[in-house]
């Protein structure tokens, strides 16, 4: 039988024209960056977003309530708080102390480039430039957001790839800098199911976080760090109340059923759904493809059942779709099935569509597929599955 291959990487990377793609997509997504500096800071009022983000850190550093609202440095818009860990408003600072433009720059530029980097690190060159172009319109309404999900995409995509080479802390890193931001992307704790040597990186995670916990105190003493964590708590405990669902899966079953009722039992059936497959195809933990596969099913999960998703939060999800279009399983002629699905969704992604597409990524993780043309896998595996499946294998035998 005649063994499927793909041209070594290291030529793929040396292709000129490769290369000039490359140079065009990193090329756009740092002009973006500089248009919405111009847009944000220039010629526009400096958004208030971002102006919170800078704000964190010199609050911390005077001891003042966090979460409290200051409608005099918000542009009297009281209700948009702060609400990230005070670790976070501790790592604000490079973004709170030079001048504003300079600060929403560099934010965004590391935003738009560590997205683009997790990207080429769990997709061959050619899949990664085009998942970079296909989740760009999504990443350009972050970006003028000035928000953070671009970063937050990225750091869960990273997490991923880290964990599937092996490198423990670097995975722990970049869920718990995550998680300081927004809670959910502690989800990316179960991609550490389908490796080694999970009672260690729990470890991992405990040391770093404790570390990101405490981190604060060098600029706060304890008993008012103490008190951040208080405030903190309150106002996530009060937003977990608030009965808004945003462009959710929640919203989205209100509108179709009608009716008043809390957000978590939706997210719980969401919660449960996507951990279902984990359950069901053990056998398919040590398959690179399952595992890219709940990477882009967990992406969107992250938005569809977030009760505060917003037009900026989808640059998430489309990072998931875009990772799920250009990756189809082998022996299917799934790809031009899933490039219309994924263009439907993508094409100013919202809900419903985002739904569709995370059906059916569920439905692949059972061992659904699009146009199968092999019902059992080949005899022989491409050699590079079987270098990554080799030591999940080998640490199951040796278990």
């Amino acid at each position: 039988m005649r063994r499927w291959t793909s041209a070594p990487r290291a030529l793929e990377l040396s292709s000129p024209r490769l290369a000039n793609w490359r140079r065009s997509v990193i090329t756009l997504y740092v002009a973006t960056c500089g248009a919405v500096v111009v847009q944000r800071g220039i010629l526009g009022p400096q958004h208030s977003v971002f102006k919170i983000f800078r704000q964190s850190y010199w609050h911390l550093l005077a001891g003042r309530n966090l979460y409290a609202p200051y409608p005099a440095e918000q542009g009297g818009l009281p209700s948009d708080l702060f609400k990230y860990s005070p670790t976070a408003g501790f790592l604000f600072a490079p973004f709170a102390i030079p001048p504003y433009g300079v600060a929403l720059f560099a934010w965004s530029l590391l935003g738009a480039l560590l997205l683009y980097k997790s990207l080429t690190l769990v997709l061959e060159p050619r899949r990664a430039l085009l998942a970079a172009v296909l989740v760009f319109p999504d990443l350009f309404a972050s970006l003028q957001a000035c928000s953070s999900n671009a970063q937050i995409a990225a750091l869960i995509i990273l997490a991923y790839a880290l964990l599937e080479r092996r490198h423990q802390l670097g995975g722990a890193v970049a869920i718990v800098v995550g998680a300081a931001m927004k809670i959910f992307p502690l989800a990316a704790l179960t991609f550490a199911l389908f490796q080694p040597r999970r009672r260690r990186f729990a470890c991992v995670v405990c040391g770093v976080a404790l570390v990101a916990l405490l981190l604060p105190l060098l600029v706060t003493p304890p008993m008012l760090l103490a008190q951040q964590y208080r405030w903190w708590y309150a106002i996530e405990h009060s937003d977990a109340a608030d009965l808004a669902f945003g462009l959710s899966a929640m919203s989205m079953v209100r509108h179709w059923v009608g009716g008043t009722w809390p957000n978590w039992p939706v997210q719980l059936a969401g919660t449960m759904a996507l951990l279902a497959p984990l359950a069901a195809r053990r056998n398919r933990w040590a398959d690179p493809e399952f595992r890219l596969g709940f990477l882009t099913s967990l992406l969107g999960f992250a938005v569809l059942f977030n009760h505060q998703a917003e037009r900026s939060s989808f640059v998430i999800a489309s990072a998931g779709v875009a990772i799920w279009c250009v990756s189809p399983p082998r022996g299917t002629n799934a790809a031009f099935v899933r490039a219309v699905v994924s263009a439907t969704a993508l094409v100013g992604l919202r809900t419903f569509p985002l739904f569709v597409v995370w059906l059916l990524m569920q439905a692949e993780l059972y061992g659904w597929r699009f146009g199968a043309l092999v019902t059992s896998r080949p005899e022989h595996e491409p050699n590079e599955v079987a270098e990554l499946r080799a030591p999940a294998v080998a640490s199951r035998r040796a278990g």
